[in-house]
């Protein structure tokens, strides 16, 4: 169990979406007299958790986990031998980005961001209604705010062209605006919203938006500015960055995976994070364990649970580590023993051994091996996990490391695309904490933007931001291991089906049936 870091929002989320029998909908806060709720922070923020609660839910495999992730050239879900991962070809339909407003999964990320305005909107509208009044009332009214420009900031990412819906009581079908206007929308949500929010990080705000989050999220619309709306917006990215920086409230740890472990709640890097639980947090899972491991493997970190063998890194991702690069022990390679030093064994003469060749794709004659890929083990698994459980690690979204490396990105783009001292200087900091020592830093010639996107690679492996930085960088449309050279239209997903059958006022995006 986690210590009293979470005495707002843990034992909150357990008011938030999910099976437990606490559950509060819509029904049974209508019912409470506005004069009767609210009367301070705390019973405020037992509402507002429920949209903190909700956002656990991003990194559903079924929804929002997998479309930064499963999507991009970091990672593969491979047909494997004895038909594992077939699933109706799912899987590999988002590795060739062969998308389709069907997709069950893409439905889900759809409804992860619009079940997130719905529930902002009626949290805002009872915050606005109660006649009650308390000092921080402002501030938490800014928060449910800033959490919905979460979802509309995912939105606008994954699908562009969205509607617009602000009023709780609206009954109305909302009309589609471009994505520009959407833009142009969530800029000032956070830009309006953010003097209220507390400017320092503490034990009491952990989980919960602060300026140095809403500023990271506002750096995040600014550096997909120009891939968005065709507008580049580098020195509005420098400005958000900054105010992170002249904070002096983030550092890069010297331990890289100190930022991922059970306990990951002191890390001095984390900005923004979603707290899970293993014990109050299984309603929505972060289950990575489950996801990439083979089941063999539970010996190695002593884990109860099930797990899956599906997800492993693209090979040549993997093989764009030095070997040098303390970075690279987030992926697990080789011959795989036992927490004891016994060795796994497929079969009688054949040992668990991950290696970074990925077989193929789909195919039922020479299918991927059931070790084929390296796995992530960059989060700790906790030993005694048991199916069902949630791991304990709470995710990170926004850390400081990516404050650094968007500046940098930032002063290149606005240098013609090369490096400047400034963002030598930026990409070094993190490139020294990956090995410890000077002998790897870039110089002016070495620090390309092709070397800067595959920087960011190695730094953020498997934390959702990839497909922004591939289709930022250029090479989202581009051909990689059994995926085809695509076009611009990839770099929204479809509407799904049933979302345009529900509202007639939308729009499919363009390449995409409706």
């Amino acid at each position: 169990m986690k210590n009293s870091i979470y005495k707002i929002v843990v034992v909150l989320v357990l008011f938030g979406t999910g099976s437990s029998c606490t559950k509060l909908d819509e029904e049974v806060f209508s019912s409470i007299p506005s004069d009767k709720f609210f009367t301070n922070e705390y019973e405020a923020m037992t509402n507002v958790g429920r949209v903190y609660a909700h956002m656990r839910k991003i990194t559903d495999r079924w929804g929002a986990g997998t479309l930064d992730l499963v999507t991009t050239d970091e990672c593969i879900i491979p047909f494997r031998e004895t038909n594992l991962w077939w699933d109706n070809g799912l899987w590999i339909d988002f590795h060739r980005h062969q998308f389709t407003s069907v997709n069950s999964v893409i439905g889900g990320a759809w409804s992860f961001c619009f079940d997130g305005i719905s529930m902002s909107n009626q949290i805002i509208y009872q915050l606005e209604k109660s006649p009650v009044d308390f000092e921080a009332k402002a501030k938490v009214l800014a928060e449910v705010k800033m959490a919905r420009a979460f979802f509309y900031y995912k939105a606008l990412d994954w699908f562009g062209n969205i509607p617009i819906t602000t009023d709780f009581k609206e009954v109305t079908l909302p009309a589609q605006r471009s994505r520009k206007d959407v833009f142009a929308f969530v800029l000032n949500e956070i830009t309006t919203n953010l003097p209220a929010l507390d400017a320092t990080a503490n034990a009491n705000n952990y989980g919960r938006f602060t300026q140095a989050g809403a500023n990271m999220m506002l750096a995040k619309m600014y550096i997909n500015a120009e891939s968005w709306i065709g507008t580049p917006m580098w020195d509005e990215t420098i400005s958000a960055t900054n105010a992170i920086i002249a904070k002096g409230q983030y550092s890069l740890p010297a331990d890289y995976f100190s930022n991922f472990k059970i306990d990951n709640q002191g890390s001095s890097e984390n900005i923004f994070v979603v707290p899970y639980d293993k014990i109050n947090t299984s309603s929505a899972q972060l289950q990575l364990h489950l996801w990439t491991l083979h089941n063999l493997s539970q010996q190695t970190f002593n884990i109860l649970a099930f797990c899956w063998d599906g997800y492993a890194a693209m090979e040549d991702f993997y093989k764009s580590y030095d070997k040098d690069d303390e970075r690279i022990k987030s992926w697990l390679e080789g011959p795989q023993f036992s927490s004891t030093g016994m060795p796994l064994m497929l079969g009688p003469s054949r040992q668990l051994t991950y290696r970074p060749k990925i077989t193929s794709l789909y195919s039922t004659s020479n299918p991927a091996l059931l070790d084929d890929g390296v796995r992530f083990q960059k989060y700790e698994y906790e030993a005694g996990l048991r199916d069902g459980q949630s791991m304990s690690n709470d995710w990170v979204v926004f850390r400081y490391a990516d404050a650094l490396l968007m500046k940098a990105e930032a002063e290149m783009r606005k240098n013609g695309n090369t490096a400047n001292s400034t963002a030598l200087d930026l990409v070094n900091q993190v490139r020294f904490r990956a090995y410890g020592n000077y002998d790897h830093d870039y110089t002016m010639s070495t620090l390309t933007m092709k070397e800067l996107l595959a920087e960011r690679g190695r730094e953020f492996s498997w934390e959702f931001h990839r497909r922004q930085d591939l289709i930022r960088f250029g090479e989202w449309t581009k051909a990689w291991f059994e995926k085809a050279a695509g076009d611009s239209h990839e770099n929204l997903f479809p509407i799904p089906s049933w979302a345009l059958d529900l509202n007639r006022n939308l729009n499919q995006n363009d390449g995409y049936p409706r």
